[in-house]
């Protein structure tokens, strides 16, 4: 069996050149822009390796690959490498939050070094044949398990409401709020913990910033449309200070927030969506 990499790289150039590279070393590549279309294609299939660039678009290379942990588990989830221009950095953050790459290689390699390192971590890396058994069963367990599920505790009567906000005093302003009109509230800071709320918890509605740190609220609301059952999944209002171009993107590809409040509508304004959202129900129209 050949090894599989994919590549997830945003620069064209880049990505048809590391492709070609890779190939001549006897190696079956694959090509994504972005760390979101990364995750879909490791849905779709098994890789021993992912290249991963660590600033890319709407979800960087950090959160992709925490977000493939989450998914996939440690034994089952491919190796991943970040490739970047600033090693150091990429090091400081995982030495702060957690390992999620197995390596990290540096932009500045000319293309035979970079190659011989990827060909030096595969050689070193754990048998694949193992981890692919394991895979096919995680994998297929965890998808069908948050595609597919009818059913889970019903919703308490009080409505529950998650607050995605990296601001402290706009998150506290916006909980305190809420709870005063009788709602359960919880909040976080970033986008990627709120996916991971949303697939373990009840909500009926979640207020998502839009700029947050490591993944976007764009992404965010994509992520949990495909991760989330319809019938499970909460309402999605999207807090951001260019409305107009949330909209016009929505316009194009299609609607993954039910409401869109600028950040600069005052508070009563704020408090009303999130009532008419809370009794229109759960969306059945969302693009």
């Amino acid at each position: 069996m050949k090894t599989r990499i994919l590549v997830v790289e945003d620069d064209p150039l880049q990505s048809t050149i590391l492709q070609s590279a890779l190939k001549t070393r006897g190696y079956e590549v694959e090509t994504v822009p972005d760390g979101l279309a990364a995750v879909w294609k490791i849905r779709e299939g098994s890789y021993d390796l992912v290249l991963i660039d660590y600033q890319l678009p709407e979800i960087d290379g950090m959160a992709t690959a925490r977000l493939i942990h989450d998914l996939m588990g440690e034994a089952a989830r491919p190796r991943m490498i970040a490739l970047t221009v600033r090693p150091d950095t990429v090091q400081d953050r995982e030495a702060r939050s957690g390992g999620a790459f197995d390596g990290v290689i540096a932009k500045s390699a000319n293309l035979p070094d970079l190659l011989a390192k990827v060909d030096q971590f595969l050689l070193a890396a754990a048998d694949p044949g193992a981890r692919h058994a394991a895979e096919a069963a995680l994998t297929l367990q965890d998808w069908i398990e948050y595609d597919q599920a009818q059913s889970r505790t019903p919703m308490p009567h009080t409505p529950r409401i998650l607050v995605v906000e990296d601001d402290p005093l706009q998150q506290s302003v916006l909980k305190a709020a809420l709870v005063r009109l009788g709602y359960d509230v919880q909040a976080t800071a970033d986008n990627l913990d709120a996916v991971r709320r949303i697939r373990g918890g009840e909500y009926d509605l979640v207020l998502v910033d839009y700029q947050t740190p490591e993944i976007d609220g764009l992404a965010a609301a994509r992520l949990v449309g495909s991760l989330v059952a319809e019938a499970v999944r909460p309402k999605l209002i999207a807090l951001t200070a260019t409305p107009d171009r949330l909209t016009q993107w929505e316009a194009v590809h299609g609607k993954v927030f039910d409401e869109v409040v600028a950040k600069s509508a005052n508070l009563p304004a704020v408090l009303t969506t999130v009532a008419r959202a809370l009794q229109s129900g759960r969306s059945t129209d969302r693009g």
